[in-house]
């Protein structure tokens, strides 16, 4: 029996990079894993991966900025599975370019889906998790969500954003049994998205995505109200645990 058996999760952006390691993980826990991302073929990768292992994992293709998309693949999760435990919100995307450079439609593109998309899958899933008293949601998001980065103009504001939203929640939702926190991943990786951006410093000290899933399968087993508003290191989570 896995520490999260019986449990549901969705993940967002879990067709590549940390977010298909953290579905991954997260099922190999006995989770009920739902994997959304935009690409198609991506999904079916990691549905092929999971079902190499004979994990239980669903892949659903969404835009997570799209609020009617999102609509139905709440309704469909939570006519499947009668409830979302575990929310993930970790699809993100990143421009990295001078302000003057950075195009209206790119800056809305990364808020739609750095920040929007959290805030629609939160809205979309709370109302389950507060008819049933418990439910956790986590928030990816990084340094740029507490310090200024050049050429981060959108990617920032996004992150920055995100810190405000998990603290906002985690007060809001308390009284309902609903814990909110953030992760960093806390070391560098080896994504789709950093190998567009790391320079060669960074490069040289990446890791695998799957070396800091172990940090997110902690805060999923974990029951602490405690840990409701807390931002964690998810490398640090996946050596020490909570403890």
């Amino acid at each position: 029996m896995g520490v999260l058996e019986d449990r549901v999760a969705l993940v967002t952006g879990a067709g590549a990079g940390l977010g298909r390691a953290v579905a991954l993980a997260l099922a190999r826990a006995g989770a009920r894993v739902v994997a959304v991302s935009l690409h198609a073929s991506e999904l079916d990768e990691v549905a092929a991966a999971a079902a190499a292992e004979g994990l239980e994992l669903e892949p659903v293709a969404a835009d997570v900025g799209d609020a009617e998309r999102t609509g139905a693949v709440a309704a469909q999760i939570l006519d499947a599975h009668g409830r979302v435990d575990v929310l993930v919100n970790n699809a993100g995307i990143i421009a990295v370019k001078p302000i003057e450079e950075t195009t209206p439609a790119e800056w809305d593109k990364i808020l739609a889906t750095n920040l929007r998309g959290p805030f629609l899958y939160s809205r979309a899933f709370i109302p389950a998790m507060k008819a049933r008293g418990e439910g956790l949601i986590v928030n990816v998001t990084s340094e740029s969500g507490i310090r200024g980065f050049v050429g981060e103009s959108a990617y920032c504001p996004s992150k920055f954003g995100l810190e405000g939203l998990t603290r906002t929640l985690a007060l809001e939702l308390e009284p309902f049994g609903i814990r909110v926190v953030s992760v960093t991943p806390g070391k560098a990786m080896r994504t789709p998205m950093s190998e567009t951006t790391y320079d060669a410093a960074a490069r040289a000290e990446w890791v695998d995505p799957g070396e800091l899933a172990p940090g997110f399968v902690a805060l999923a087993a974990s029951r602490d109200p405690a840990i409701s508003g807390g931002r964690y290191d998810a490398w640090r989570l996946a050596r020490e645990g909570l403890a």
